[in-house]
């Protein structure tokens, strides 16, 4: 790892931006008894996973739905880091980042909202398999919930797998959704 980029993560300190909420927790009459987090990214697994728990899992009543979304940290190439700056690139790209999770998070949490679900969206930066294991833990969460990518057993070892870290990592309930292929008639 180089030094720059090691410096870029002594320097990361977690910040969480609550984009949007439909939850009052003081209010008198919530009856949350459940709480849900859904990990959502740009991915088409994702969307599936969603869905899916609004026909599946979710109850009206009693949860409160919590969308999560970690983009990563840009990081300064380690090749000509020494005499080139790369800082407004990175943060161009940081606050290109940052608007299309802000979008996404909206764009799933007016589903929510229009199914009359308590719910709240937050962003993050990170790594998305720490980030989400700590946001489960922060939000004492009684399920996780999200998509698979259909790695293989190889890609998974090399590329890490955000659902094998989350299932060994939360202690919560895991639910890694799976879309289901068509099978092809002969």
């Amino acid at each position: 790892m180089s030094s720059s980029t090691e410096a870029q993560q002594q320097q990361y300190k977690p910040e969480d931006t609550v984009l949007t909420t439909d939850h009052d927790a003081n209010a008198p009459n919530t009856a949350i008894t459940r709480v849900v987090v859904i990990a959502i990214d740009q991915s088409n697994y994702s969307h599936f996973a969603f869905d899916w728990a609004l026909k599946n899992f979710l109850r009206k009543e009693s949860d409160l739905v919590v969308l999560v979304n970690v983009r990563s940290i840009p990081m300064t190439p380690a090749i000509g880091a020494s005499y080139m700056n790369f800082s407004e690139i990175i943060s161009t790209l940081e606050d290109q980042q940052r608007q299309e999770s802000h979008t996404l998070l909206h764009k799933f949490a007016s589903k929510l909202k229009t199914e009359k679900f308590s719910f709240k969206a937050i962003a993050m930066r990170g790594d998305a398999r720490d980030e989400i294991v700590r946001k489960v833990f922060e939000l004492n969460a009684d399920a996780l919930i999200l998509g698979s990518r259909g790695l293989g057993a190889i890609k998974r070892i090399l590329l890490g797998s955000v659902s094998d870290h989350c299932i060994h990592n939360c202690h919560c309930t895991v639910i890694i959704v799976r879309e289901h292929l068509e099978k092809k008639s002969a």
